[in-house]
C-alpha cells in the first residue's frame, strides 16, 4: 500500500507540475487569497470594510475581484455598500480604485457609475465618469460625483427627473 501512495505521488508531481512550480516570476503576487476581508480604521473606529472573492497582494497594490466595498461615518454606521467586479487598493495609503460596472446603495438613495475612487486622506469617494442617482422621488444623472458624509453631489451636466407620487 505505501508503494501505492509514493508511485501515485510521483505520478502526480511528473504530470502535474504547475502545481509546485519551481520557480516563480517577478511578477508573481507575495499572497494570493481566496474571500478575501480586509477591515481599514481610522483613530480606532472602522472607516472601510472590503470583501473580495479572491485577492492578490503585491508590495504596493493588492488587486480583488468581485468586491463589495462598505463605508462606515463616525459612529460606526454603515453608510454606503459599493459592489465592483475589481478593486484596487493602495496598500500603504488605503486609496481604492473601483474599477467596471460599480452600483452602491445608501440610506436613501444608490447610484451606478463605472469607476470610483476612494481618496483614504480626505474620506472621500469620486468619479468623473457618468452617475446615475436613483431615489424613491427622482432621478439624477450627470458626470462626476463626490460622496462625502453620507451626501452624494452630482459635479456636471446634472439632470433631474421628478416622479409623482
Amino acid at each position: 500500500m505505501t508503494v501505492g501512495v509514493i508511485g501515485g505521488i510521483s505520478w502526480l508531481w511528473v504530470t502535474m507540475p504547475s502545481l509546485w512550480p519551481e520557480t516563480l516570476g517577478p511578477d508573481a503576487p507575495a499572497i494570493s487569497a481566496e474571500h478575501a476581508h480586509i477591515v481599514r480604521y481610522d483613530q480606532g473606529k472602522k472607516l472601510w470594510e472590503l470583501e473580495g472573492r479572491t485577492m492578490t497582494v503585491q508590495e504596493d497594490i493588492s488587486v480583488a475581484e468581485e468586491v463589495t466595498v462598505r463605508f462606515f461615518d463616525s459612529d460606526g454606521t454603515e453608510t454606503l455598500t459599493v459592489q465592483a467586479p475589481q478593486a484596487r487598493l493602495h496598500n500603504r495609503s488605503g486609496d481604492i480604485e473601483l474599477l467596471g460596472e460599480i452600483s452602491a446603495v445608501g440610506r436613501e438613495f444608490s447610484f451606478v457609475t463605472e469607476n470610483l475612487s476612494w481618496d483614504n486622506r480626505k474620506k472621500v469617494l469620486t468619479t468623473s465618469s457618468a452617475v446615475r442617482i436613483e431615489h424613491d422621488t427622482f432621478t439624477l444623472t450627470g458626470r462626476g460625483l463626490e460622496y462625502f458624509s453620507g451626501r452624494a453631489t452630482i459635479l456636471n451636466d446634472a439632470r433631474l427627473i421628478l416622479r409623482r407620487k
